[in-house]
């Protein structure tokens, strides 16, 4: 009898030390499987915005000069581009826990550009929904008022603006800083998608208030310096920076 049972706990041991085992194997096999997808993503999402730059590069430097040639080797890079695109959101939607607001965003304007709008808002809202914090929050907000204000939705875009400020409160550098290139992307935004001039010129001196209130002389001066390189207002309207 006593041996009976002593085969039993020892087949029991057994049975418990394989299931055990097993289950180690199976979450170090995901947790690997995970890793790889991850450094997928980051290669993948990588190579989208190489091939953005050196299309931008590719357009300054032929699209005058020669535009056939210029129109044959981005027709390449569009494709390369919506290929790219393609297994990135195969390999996002593998591991939705571990993809981050930035991925999100990056996804969003490669759709944007792709000309998929639908699937590019999705990841735009995905990249609002999953920000750590309000900081990050802030900068997705404001990246999906530019793709509203693309599109022409001009009121849901003025709204999403006005969350992305409302965020951050404070009178730190990062809020100045961050606060004014928002509404610098704002006023961008009405003059040239919009042609809103008069709102522009508002949102430019709230940007140039904002970036005015930074303690530290050389981002304050440069700040300053790229809003007035990045908004053009008619020669008319006064911009009110230094």
């Amino acid at each position: 009898m006593d041996k009976d049972v002593v085969t039993v706990s020892i087949s029991v041991s057994a049975l418990i030390i394989s299931a055990v085992a097993t289950t180690i194997s199976i979450i170090r096999g995901q947790k690997e499987k995970q890793r790889t997808v991850r450094n997928q993503i980051t290669e993948v999402l990588s190579r989208i915005i190489a091939g953005k730059i050196e299309n931008a590069k590719l357009y300054h430097e032929t699209a005058e000069k020669t535009p056939e040639y210029f129109q044959a080797l981005s027709s390449i890079l569009n494709q390369q581009n919506a290929f790219l695109l393609n297994q990135a959101v195969y390999l996002t939607d593998q591991v939705p826990e571990l993809v981050t607001a930035v991925e999100y965003n990056t996804l969003a304007a490669a759709n944007s550009d792709a000309g998929d709008l639908i699937m590019a808002e999705r990841y735009y809202r995905k990249a609002i929904t999953v920000c750590p914090n309000d900081y990050y929050k802030s900068l997705a907000i404001r990246s999906y008022a530019g793709f509203l204000f693309a599109q022409r939705r001009l009121e849901e875009a003025r709204e999403e603006f006005r969350k992305a400020v409302s965020l951050l409160k404070g009178g730190d550098n990062l809020v100045r800083y961050t606060n004014g290139f928002t509404y610098q992307m704002w006023a961008w935004n009405e003059l040239n998608n919009a042609n809103s001039i008069k709102r522009a010129q508002e949102l430019v001196e709230s940007a140039s208030n904002e970036f005015k209130g930074i303690e530290n002389e050389a981002v304050r001066k440069d700040a300053l310096r790229g809003l007035q390189a990045a908004i053009r207002l008619p020669p008319e309207i006064p911009q009110n920076m230094p």
